[in-house]
């Protein structure tokens, strides 16, 4: 059985309370603050007081060396019980009173209080790794190990490292978590991998002193797939802890899933804007020696209640983009279905493989000649697979999306646009039965102009981001978390378009640099750049309104080597052209048949 030391309280008062007359005990002030106890190597805060009022104290005596004053703050520092030396430590303290009407002036107490040092339980307080020594885990999977010690003191912390051991090169440390890397049972022979960890505790302040180190070597064994666990009973909590640790992998990379998908949606409803804003800006064009290189025509379409524009020239008519004159209260309705592969590198070994997958559907109209308003709805989904020291695994994600978007034209000095909307996800994980759910909203406002040089459309921006994420509560995760991501963007986008064939063939250029305002790089798992340069290079195809269109991007931080490479196909398509087409169809097949009855 341990021994604990303690030692007598003993308060020294210099002078005898509630002596004299009922006026003199009335008038009476002292110090209130009792004896404490703590355990060795664990800091001791106590706070002073005095019976009324406030006052200012001073240390005048005592074992001062053992103990710092800040205000009424006084911090018994951490101090371990040694045989043979005394575990009762005293200091003398004096309060003199701040100004009050109802006491003498400059009155004063002392007092001398005890603490009393006695013996922690944990190890006879040694300070020392209480990780556990071994763990196992199944092959081609990563383990990740929570590093903790006995340390509780609020002044200090600790800082954990990989000194050596034959087996380093298999394990990373980020913090206090140690992951040995995924191998294979038959990687080697012996299939139990060793690392020697160093915990040092340090002085929490500016300086960080050094106060203690103790180091502790850590077993990983990789499971034979082909024999059963015979002890799988006996092994519950560690098992617990490690489901823990991947649950919240999971949930970072399901985050980063979402914020990818709500990030894709923004740029379609600016790319609607944008779309709306060009055609409605499409003129006759002119070649440059300055002289006209067509006639606009508008043909009047009883139908559809619109301009059919054509540019009369040498080579007869060709297509100019329709620009609708229905009235302003009718509605365009569109769709764009939107296709993207690729992969993105994060910091250390963290990689994923994505292909992604959208379809919004929208509608919207011109509000007087300056203004548009829009709503659309979106469904995304993206299936992820990630390796690396982090998370190992398949996450499917689900997200529906409703928004709406708007601009303000400001005749030539450009425009405002903002976008805001609100989303609900799923996250399927592989083997696994577990589902994640999440919702969240997403906003943006920008203000952009255009220009031209040359034939050449340039079109700079800087627009405002935020979104957030609100993961809810599993089996394994109780408590749900929710994110908050906010983000200035300045950029470009260079395009030149050319008649080609029946429709306009327009390459483009897209330049963006983006920051992280938050700067929380622990968010992502595989996406951690506190600022990003990303290009996108491609091709539009555009006949009537149906567009189609095919682009590369890369997006590299600027901070670490996080980077992500994506190539991406689009179909964005008018209802009413389509309609159109449905109607001009049927005219034609019924001038045909007419021709056919007179012949």
């Amino acid at each position: 059985m341990q021994r604990q030391k303690t030692a007598q309280i003993i308060i020294q008062i210099n002078r005898t309370r509630g002596a004299g007359t009922l006026d003199e005990r009335l008038l009476d002030f002292f110090i209130t603050t009792n004896n404490v106890s703590t355990l060795e190597n664990t800091s001791k805060v106590i706070t002073l007081a005095v019976n009324a009022g406030s006052a200012t104290f001073d240390i005048t005596g005592g074992d001062a060396d053992k103990f710092t004053l800040n205000g009424n703050k006084l911090t018994f520092k951490a101090t371990a019980l040694k045989d043979g030396n005394d575990a009762t430590y005293r200091i003398n303290i004096k309060a003199t009173k701040v100004f009050d009407l109802h006491f003498p002036l400059f009155a004063t107490d002392e007092q001398t209080l005890v603490v009393t040092v006695t013996n922690n339980p944990d190890n006879d307080g040694k300070f020392h790794i209480t990780t556990a020594d071994a763990f196992s885990t199944p092959e081609n999977t990563n383990k990740v190990i929570t590093l903790a010690t006995n340390n509780k003191d609020p002044l200090m912390y600790n800082v954990f490292e990989i000194i050596d051991g034959e087996d380093a090169n298999k394990f990373t440390l980020k913090g206090d978590e140690l992951t040995f890397k995924a191998t294979a049972f038959k990687a080697r022979n012996n299939a139990t991998y060793r690392v020697n960890i160093r915990a040092t505790k340090v002085e929490n302040n500016i300086i960080n002193f050094f106060v203690e180190a103790v180091e502790k070597t850590l077993t990983v064994t990789v499971i034979n797939p082909n024999t059963v666990n015979t002890n799988a009973a006996k092994l519950p909590s560690v098992e617990d802890d490690n489901t823990k640790v991947t649950a919240r992998a999971v949930r970072k990379e399901s985050k980063t899933a979402s914020k990818t998908l709500l990030a894709k949606t923004g740029k379609t409803l600016r790319a609607r804007l944008s779309h709306i804003r060009h055609k409605n800006q499409q003129k006759s064009s002119f070649s440059a020696n300055g002289f006209v290189s067509g006639i606009q025509v508008s043909f009047a379409d009883s139908q559809t209640n619109s301009f059919i524009n054509r540019v009369l020239s040498a080579n007869g008519l060709s297509n100019v983009i329709p620009i609708s004159s229905r009235k302003v209260e009718r509605w365009d309705i569109w769709t764009k279905a939107k296709v993207v592969i690729g992969k993105s590198n994060g910091s250390g070994a963290n990689k994923t493989k994505f292909n992604l997958k959208s379809l919004n559907i929208g509608m919207d109209r011109r509000i007087a000649q300056d203004k548009i308003i829009g709503f659309a709805l979106g469904l995304g989904k993206q299936d992820r697979t990630a390796t690396g020291s982090d998370f190992s695994g398949d996450i499917d994600t689900t997200q529906y999306t409703l928004s709406s978007y708007g601009a303000l034209e400001l005749s030539n000095k450009g425009s405002i646009e903002a976008v805001l909307g609100v989303a609900k996800a799923t996250h399927d994980i592989s083997n696994s039965a577990d589902q994640d759910n999440s919702n969240g909203f997403f906003a943006s406002i920008a203000y952009r102009a255009d220009l031209q040089t040359q034939s050449v459309d340039l079109s700079p921006f800087i627009r405002y981001d935020i979104n957030r994420i609100k993961m809810k509560a599993n089996d394994i995760l109780t408590s749900s978390e929710t994110n908050t991501d906010e983000a200035i963007a300045l950029g470009i986008d260079i395009s030149k378009t050319a008649n080609y064939k029946e429709g306009q063939l327009t390459r483009f250029v897209s330049l963006e640099y983006k920051s992280d305002l938050r700067r929380d790089g622990n968010d992502y798992l595989s996406k951690n750049a506190e600022q990003e340069v990303s290009v996108k290079l491609g091709l539009d195809y555009q006949q009537d309104d149906i567009i189609t269109s095919v682009s590369y991007e890369r997006i590299q931080s600027t901070n670490n080597k996080a980077h992500s490479n994506g190539i991406e196909g689009t179909f964005d398509g008018s209802f009413n052209e389509l309609i159109k087409r449905v109607l001009r169809k049927k005219e034609n097949f019924a001038d045909e048949v007419m021709a056919q009855v007179k012949g």
